[in-house]
């Protein structure tokens, strides 16, 4: 599967066998983050998959996706994301944490990279030291975040990793 879109997958994706043995994974955004579904869309569709849009309840629009291949997949890799990730080479990588980003960062003043799975978190806290960002694991209340708040650090994440969230600040 595309890094990008496991990586967007792991952190904002859903999976649901249905009824029948119908085998469905989506993926809400909020409406203001249509960007990020649009690419979710295109790179779904250029792996092959049907992809149904529509807007759901809350500001957000869906891109759902009825198959067994993808469910799979996706089921394998939410198993153990760490493993996952521990096995993409370096622009895989990178590819996944935009994904990631995309789904679970904010930016401010600071950038930060929210999620509960501790691993993945040191995981990718690590390969991001190796790429020579200073960041550091916080908690903030029951959620865990990587923090990069540095400037040449978030000079070097905004350089190396190419997340839509971040690409929207220079237009």
């Amino acid at each position: 599967m595309n890094p990008y879109l496991t990586g967007l997958f792991v952190g904002d994706g859903t999976m649901y066998l249905g009824k029948n043995w119908k085998y469905q994974v989506w993926i809400d955004q909020h409406d203001k983050n249509i960007d990020i579904l649009k690419k979710a869309v295109e790179i779904l569709r250029k792996e092959g998959f049907n992809v149904c849009v529509y807007k759901v309840p809350g500001n957000k629009t869906r891109a759902y996706v009825c198959a067994k291949r993808l469910f799979i997949e996706f089921s394998e890799i939410r198993k153990n994301p760490v493993k996952y990730f521990l096995n993409l080479n370096e622009k895989e990588k990178k590819e996944f944490i935009a994904g990631f980003f995309d789904a679970e960062g904010t930016v401010t003043d600071r950038l930060v990279i929210y999620n509960g799975n501790i691993e993945l978190l040191q995981a990718i806290e690590k390969f991001l030291k190796e790429l020579g960002l200073i960041c550091y694991i916080y908690r903030f209340g029951k959620i865990l975040g990587i923090q990069i708040y540095r400037k040449k650090s978030v000079e070097k994440f905004v350089e190396q990793i190419r997340c839509i969230k971040i690409s929207r600040l220079s237009g």
